[in-house]
C-alpha cells in the first residue's frame, strides 16, 4: 500500500533503507549478469553488475561510459545468422548474403558462409562497438541457418564458417569476449572462444503466441537442464539463466533465482521485452527516489520548495538522491522496479487524470513502494 509519511517516520525510513542496500552492496557482483535491451538505461543500477548485456543501438555514448563506471564489462547483443529490417544498416545487406526469410520474426536469415556477410559483421558492425569500447559479443541466432541447411555436410559447412568468424574476431581483437545464446550443435566447435552460455526459460517463460508467463513443462525443463549441465562441465564456463516472470511476481522471482544458483547458474528473471531492471543473485544498492512534481499546480522549479527542500537534504545526508518528475511531460514510460528505493508524491491522488492514478497503481502492484507526503496523495485502498 501507499505510505503516508511525518518527518520522524521518513528519517527511520532512510536509515533502515541505507542500512539495507549498504549491505546488499558487499554482495560479490564480479559474476553477475544483467540484461537490458531498452533505452534510458538505468546505468547507476546496472554499472554495479559484473557483466551487462545491451542492446547497443539504444545505447548512447554516455551511457556507455556509466556502464563502465564501475569496473563493469559491457556486452553487446549481435544477431549473428539473422537481420531484421529494423536495424538502421539493413538496406546494405547483399542477395547473396541471405539463404531466406524467417517469416516468424519477420528476418532474413544469413548465410554464415558468405565472405561479403563475414566482412559487413566485422567492419560495419564489430569494429564500430570494439572502438566504441565494449568489452564483448552476446552471441544471438547462431544456429538459424538450420531452417534452410537441411543436410549434415550443409549445416557443417555453416558451422565451420560461424567458428572462423569468431577467430577472425578474436585474432583482430585478443581481448573482446564472447557469451553465447544457446547454440548448443555450434558449441562443440566455438566453445574454446566462450565465457559463459545463456539460455532463456529453464524455470520460467513467456508464451509469445498466448501472451502469458507460465512455468516451463517438465519435460522441456529437463531436457534444457541436462544440456546446460553437460556444457558446463565439457567446457567449464559460466551458465545465465533468463528466466521470465510477471513483474508483480518479484518475490517469486528472487525465489526463482536462489533456485537457479542451488543449480550452479547465474540468474536474470525479467519480462521478455529485457527492459527491466531483473532479478538476480546480486541486489544492487538503490539510491534514488522518483519524485513526482506538477508544474501547473506547484513550481517549475519544485526543489525550491520547503515542502521538497528538507526531503532532499535528509536524503543527501545519507548519500541518497530525487530524481524529479514532472508530470506535465507524462508518466515516466517502461517499468520501473528495480530502478528505484520508491516513488514520492504530494500530489493529490483523486485530483489527477486517470492516466496518472492508474500509473502509480501499476508501480505498485509491481512492488515499488509509493511514499506519500500527505493523506491525499496517498492511493486509495480497495
Amino acid at each position: 500500500m501507499s505510505r503516508i509519511l511525518n518527518r520522524g517516520l521518513w528519517t527511520v525510513l532512510l536509515l533502515l533503507t541505507f542500512s539495507v542496500a549498504g549491505a546488499a552492496a558487499h554482495m560479490d557482483a564480479d559474476k553477475s549478469t544483467a540484461v537490458f535491451y531498452g533505452p534510458n538505461l538505468p546505468t547507476d543500477v546496472l554499472s554495479q553488475y559484473g557483466r551487462i548485456i545491451v542492446e547497443a543501438d539504444n545505447v548512447k555514448p554516455h551511457e556507455l561510459k556509466a556502464l563502465h563506471a564501475k569496473g563493469g564489462d559491457v556486452f553487446a547483443y549481435l544477431s549473428v545468422g539473422e537481420v531484421s529490417p529494423t536495424r538502421k544498416w539493413f538496406k546494405q545487406i547483399q542477395p547473396e548474403w541471405v539463404l531466406g526469410d524467417n517469416r516468424v520474426w519477420d528476418s532474413k536469415v544469413m548465410d554464415l558462409n558468405s565472405p561479403g556477410w563475414q566482412k559487413f559483421v566485422i567492419e560495419t558492425i564489430v569494429d564500430p562497438l570494439w572502438q566504441a569500447g565494449y568489452n564483448g559479443l552476446f552471441l544471438d541466432t547462431m544456429d538459424s541457418f538450420k531452417l534452410f541447411a537441411s543436410s549434415d555436410a550443409l549445416q557443417q559447412k555453416q558451422i565451420n564458417a560461424l567458428d572462423n568468424l569468431l577467430q577472425t574476431i578474436h585474432k583482430r581483437y585478443p581481448k573482446m569476449r564472447f557469451i553465447a545464446n544457446r547454440g548448443f550443435e555450434v558449441l562443440p566447435t566455438i566453445g574454446h572462444l566462450l565465457e559463459a552460455v545463456a539460455a532463456e526459460s529453464l524455470f520460467a517463460s513467456w508464451d509469445n503466441s498466448l501472451k502469458v508467463y507460465k512455468e516451463t513443462t517438465r519435460e522441456d525443463m529437463s531436457w534444457l537442464l541436462k544440456q546446460l549441465k553437460d556444457i558446463q562441465r565439457k567446457l567449464s564456463i559460466d551458465i545465465i539463466i533468463i528466466d521470465y516472470m510477471d513483474p508483480s511476481r518479484r518475490d517469486d522471482a528472487k525465489k526463482l533465482a536462489s533456485r537457479i544458483v542451488d543449480e550452479g547458474f547465474i540468474p536474470w528473471i525479467s519480462i521478455p521485452s529485457l527492459d527491466m531492471v531483473g532479478v538476480s543473485q546480486f541486489e544492487p544498492e538503490l539510491k534514488t527516489f522518483l519524485l513526482l512534481t506538477d508544474s501547473k499546480t506547484e513550481s517549475h522549479y519544485p526543489l525550491e520548495l520547503g515542502k521538497y527542500q528538507t526531503l532532499k537534504r535528509d536524503l543527501e545526508a545519507n548519500g541518497q538522491k530525487l530524481q524529479v518528475h514532472d508530470i506535465q511531460s507524462g508518466m515516466p514510460p517502461g517499468h520501473l522496479t528495480g530502478r528505484y528505493l520508491g516513488i514520492i508524491t504530494a500530489l493529490p491522488f483523486q485530483k489527477q487524470f486517470a492516466i496518472y492514478q492508474n500509473w502509480l497503481r501499476r508501480q505498485q502492484s509491481e512492488g515499488i513502494t509509493i511514499r506519500a507526503l500527505s493523506a491525499e496523495a496517498a492511493i486509495p485502498k480497495g
